[in-house]
């Protein structure tokens, strides 16, 4: 009696667990739904061995939208390597006035217009990180986040919001900061640039409190870290948030809630023509009529409570630099008639008391 053929040769058999064994081991390397936390190396850091300054007693932070900031090449037509030329030193003009410790900057192509940017200054930063953020798409961002400190920087992340599960999924992410303040202080910074208005409102609140709220619960996770080795974390959150919650537009918005209670608004009561970070821009004889908006401050910072009670370090109100801005024709671009951003720059001191 002759014996049954197996279904399957050995050798089929194995060829089959290989390809099953792959396709398992490509499902579990898949991005699962999450918030992805990354550490960031720098663009530019002094080398190993240099002494770094010393902390003094007032720190200057500083944030800036400097509006398309990208380096001329494989750019819309009129974004060309001069314009972009132009933009650079339109913008360390301005950065200089503010003369900051710590700079966080939006809308940043890559580390090379940083590296171009810093060449610009006088007394350059001497240490430069750009966000490596990704679109829901998986293609790369071209508007990341930057840091510019002339203060030695630590634990420099980029919190990426693209694997967040939803509708509800926020654009870009933040950049996270910590600095050594001495006498048992930590500093933790985060530059963010939350969703814009365009689209349905409801979504775009959505994105922004989400991008938010992740931001808080990254806060909480840090400072109990440094309950360990410090006695104080004093947290400060600024960037552009699109949204003014004292503009009556925004006056029902939600999408600053998830900071409220642990966190001040230093913009808050202000009047508008000292907290005006966008400027209204009119159409001109050329530019557009529906692109013209009543002035704004869209770019806000966030202390934390003991950064306005009673803390080894107190903030003092923000400041803004007004001008930079084509304020006669809304479709100017960076780079041409002495624009650089129809943002203006936003900076706030912290004080050692």
């Amino acid at each position: 009696m002759k014996k049954p053929k197996p279904l399957l040769s050995h050798r089929r058999l194995y060829a089959l667990l290989l390809v099953v064994s792959a396709l398992l081991l490509w499902l579990l390397a898949q991005p699962r739904p999450g918030l992805r936390i990354a550490r960031l190396k720098p663009v530019l850091a002094p080398e190993p061995g240099t002494s770094a300054p010393a902390v003094s007693n007032r720190i200057r932070i500083a944030t800036f939208n400097l509006e398309h900031f990208t380096d001329g090449i494989r750019d819309e037509p009129e974004r060309t390597r001069e314009a972009f030329a132009a933009h650079a030193r339109g913008a360390a003009a301005i950065i200089a006035e503010a003369n900051p410790d710590i700079l966080v900057l939006q809308e940043i192509e890559n580390g090379r217009v940083l590296e171009f940017l810093n060449d610009q200054f006088e007394h350059p930063f001497g240490w430069i990180y750009i966000s490596k953020l990704r679109q829901s798409s998986g293609a790369n961002e071209k508007l990341n986040l930057a840091l510019l400190s002339r203060l030695p920087p630590r634990n420099v992340r980029q919190l990426g919001f693209y694997n967040l599960a939803g509708i509800g999924r926020p654009t870009r992410g933040a950049l996270a900061a910590e600095f050594d303040l001495g006498s048992g202080v930590r500093l933790l910074t985060y530059g963010i640039h939350l969703k814009s208005n365009f689209g349905e409102m409801p979504r775009n609140q959505a994105q922004r409190a989400i991008a938010l709220h992740h931001i808080a619960a990254d806060v909480v996770a840090e400072v109990f870290k440094n309950t360990l080795v410090s006695n104080t974390t004093a947290t400060v959150i600024l960037g552009d948030t699109n949204v003014d919650p004292e503009n009556p537009e925004f006056a029902a918005d939600p999408s600053l809630e998830p900071l409220a209670g642990a966190f001040v608004d230093l913009w808050r009561g202000r009047p508008i023509a000292e907290r005006t970070t966008i400027p209204t821009r009119q159409a001109g004889d050329t530019g557009d009529p529906l692109l013209v908006f009543p002035p704004s401050a869209f770019d806000r910072v966030f202390a934390s409570r003991n950064l306005t009670a009673g803390g080894p370090w107190h903030v003092l109100p923000p400041q803004t630099i007004q001008h930079g801005t084509d304020t006669n024709n809304n479709l100017t671009q960076p780079g041409f008639n002495g624009h650089v951003s129809d943002h203006h720059l936003v900076y706030v001191d912290l004080v050692r008391d």
